[in-house]
């Protein structure tokens, strides 16, 4: 078990994001955590079933020892081993996010050196507040791979609110990247693509096809000489729902844009929101959109690194706040010309 001398969080500063960073880095550099005062302020403080399931998950991967780990709790120690395992299993009893479920676990195997297997059973792929699954695949994995670290996802059944019954697994091949990591131009735009996905409830309404083309009408008159490809999808799930994510794949970099279903909300509006939000990300000039942006945070602080962002979001500042917390690091965030720029010092 590790030795060295103990991290505290507090909790009340970000919620679930600060449990997610700081078990990911304390798994990855072997550093005793615990974090006080979980969700302070929030209408359900506390650990709720979604945050539970990541734990057990990140305990799982290491062997931890694991204080304080039940529904409602507002503190945890985590004490972490070195990660032994080649595969672990995670339950998402609820519509939890299955994306956010994962931030921990590849946090924690950026430093691994041996293949890691992640099944996760139940959850939603698409919800409020949480990065879709597809971001997750074409934005994040396909950027982790292009640093060498080669990270995959099958999608064998999807899920959304309230039921979520989602069925997901992941694999991490042993880490290989060198850094910094570095997002200083986005270069030559190739292509723009992206997922109209429906659940068969919605079929016959058709409203995967509407969502794409009412996305491809936006695109294509902001970006004539692009090709661009939508793909249209049903999925058996538990609970109506609907989504689209788009990815803009650069030369340098990947931008994503996304909307989710909502009832009274029409399925043409969704692949406009969609379209809209992709198409400010390519305004801005940023070389990462506003959700990679906090991802790569904690990555950040192992390997260095800097990129350009449109918005200093709350879960961007959240995130290098407990990064700074737990490695001592300092990351610099100063606004040029309209731009963030994200460095580590």
């Amino acid at each position: 078990m590790a030795s060295a001398e103990m991290i505290v969080l507090d909790g009340a500063v970000g919620g679930g994001s600060v449990l997610r960073v700081g078990v990911g880095l304390a798994i990855a550099l072997q550093r005793p955590l615990r974090v006080i005062n979980i969700r302070q302020g929030r209408p359900n403080p506390g650990l709720q079933a979604q945050h539970l399931a990541g734990l057990h998950a990140a305990a799982q991967l290491c062997g931890a020892r694991l204080l304080g780990a039940q529904i409602g709790s507002r503190e945890i120690e985590f004490r972490p081993g070195p990660i032994k395992t080649d595969r672990i299993a995670i339950q998402i009893g609820t519509a939890g996010s299955v994306a956010l479920a994962l931030q921990p676990i590849q946090i924690a195997l950026a430093r691994c050196s041996h293949r890691v297997d992640v099944e996760i059973e139940g959850g939603g792929t698409y919800g409020q507040w949480a990065p879709p699954i597809a971001a997750l695949e074409h934005v994040n994995f396909a950027l982790v791979r292009r640093w060498g670290w080669r990270a995959s996802l099958e999608i064998e059944r999807e899920g959304f609110y309230p039921k979520g019954g989602a069925r997901v697994r992941a694999r991490f091949e042993p880490a290989h990247i060198s850094g910094p990591l570095e997002f200083l131009e986005r270069g030559a735009l190739r292509e723009i693509r992206g997922l109209s996905l429906a659940s068969h409830h919605l079929q016959k309404g058709r409203v995967a096809e509407r969502q794409a083309e009412a996305a491809l009408t936006i695109l294509r008159r902001q970006f004539p000489h692009t090709a661009i490809e939508i793909e249209v999808r049903y999925a058996e799930t538990l609970s109506p729902g609907s989504a689209v994510v788009l990815w803009a794949e650069c030369e340098h970099t990947i931008l994503g844009g996304d909307a989710l279903g909502e009832r009274g909300v029409s399925a043409e509006r969704v692949g406009e929101q969609a379209a809209s939000a992709l198409i400010a990300e390519w305004r801005s000039s940023a070389t990462l959109d506003r959700h990679m942006a906090d991802q790569i945070i904690p990555f950040l602080a192992l390997f260095g690194g800097k990129f350009l962002c449109a918005e200093l979001t709350d879960h961007i500042k959240t995130n290098i706040w407990a990064v700074e917390q737990i490695t001592g690091k300092k990351i610099d965030a100063i606004e040029r010309a309209g731009l963030w720029e994200i460095a580590l010092a």
